[in-house]
């Protein structure tokens, strides 16, 4: 699994494509994968958390 830092790169570059997009549904799919992937890095980064916290 990617780790967050990995994520919020990934999230970086879709907000890119989204402000590049010429047409509204690709900004609008761009941004949306913008928005999934900083969730994931959110969620990683407290699963993380989580696991350092047990041990």
């Amino acid at each position: 699994m990617a780790d967050a830092m990995e994520l919020r790169k990934r999230a970086e570059m879709f907000e890119r494509r989204a402000e590049e997009a010429k047409d509204p549904i690709s900004r609008a799919h761009y941004r949306e994968m913008a928005a999934h992937y900083r969730t994931l890095a959110v969620e990683h980064q407290r699963v993380r958390n989580e696991e350092s916290a047990d041990h």
